[in-house]
């Protein structure tokens, strides 16, 4: 196995490449370089550049694992520009795609900002980043909770879409997620106007605001959302594609790379089967 083996591998999508994935893991210091100018040049050309959705996909996680720091800038771009990003990230955009921004944030709350505020991403994928921006809020105190709390405040009233969305529920969850019961009358507006989907309500809110606030370090609502670092990749990808073996791996890992547009959040922010 070498570096131009396990592009092959990592870019033919007939099953999850394991051995490709584990090769990169071990021989980091030899695939990064090559794994992330090739993810660059996909995210700068508009996916134009020769990279498979595949390989994009499956080096955004190995980078999740690795907290390679040389992802985020290009990933928060896709996110922010590329509005059918579920086409090669799947149903990693729900599933993944906080973890993995968690794991590979760069130091730039600003680009992570962008991509949540941009009217042109893909709202779930900008949710997700909603999400991930909280947890690094809370874990690694960016901001104080005044800043964080007038932020959300601003988004409420200048974030788009207008209208019942995704990304409102994100907002909520991330409000309660922080402990923010002073952000309760905003959620009960949104939630009056129709704007958050699901079943979260005012219950909710509180439930999840009360374990933040019994929680020392103040995660216990993001990770009773499964919202916290990306760890192991590989194990993710397979409780993504629902294997743990090689049985029926080909029909499964072509699920997780299809479109994720039949995928809702459910109240607490995992994506379950649309009815």
């Amino acid at each position: 196995m070498d570096v131009e083996e396990t592009l092959r591998r990592l870019a033919d999508g007939a099953g999850l490449p394991r051995q490709a994935l584990q090769w990169a893991l071990d021989h980091w210091d030899e695939s990064a370089p090559r794994l992330l100018a090739r993810f660059a040049a996909f995210a700068a050309s508009g996916r134009a550049f020769d990279v498979g959705g595949s390989e994009a996909f499956y080096t955004a996680h190995l980078c999740g694992e690795r907290e390679e720091r040389g992802v985020y800038a290009p990933l928060c771009r896709l996110i922010a520009c590329d509005r059918n990003i579920d086409d090669w990230l799947g149903d990693a955009v729900t599933e993944t795609l906080p973890g993995i921004l968690i794991s590979v944030f760069g130091g730039d709350s600003d680009l992570l900002k962008r991509a949540i505020e941009s009217p042109v991403g893909y709202e779930f994928a900008r949710a997700s980043a909603l999400a991930a921006l909280g947890y690094l809020v809370r874990s690694r105190r960016l901001v104080g909770d005044d800043g964080m709390s007038g932020y959300l405040s601003r988004l409420r009233l200048d974030m788009q879409p207008r209208r019942r969305s995704i990304v409102w529920l994100a907002w909520a969850e991330t409000a309660a997620n922080l402990g923010y019961a002073n952000l309760r009358g905003d959620v009960e507006r949104l939630i009056a106007i129709g704007f958050i989907p699901g079943e979260f309500d005012l219950d909710s809110f509180d439930r999840q605001v009360a374990l933040a606030h019994n929680d020392a370090a103040g995660l216990a609502g993001f990770e009773s959302d499964f919202v916290s670092p990306l760890k192991n990749a590989i194990a993710a990808l397979e409780r993504m594609s629902g294997v743990s073996d090689r049985a029926g791996e080909r029909e499964a890992i072509s699920k997780i790379v299809a479109p994720a547009n039949l995928f809702l959040f459910t109240r607490a922010g995992r994506p379950s089967p649309a009815a």
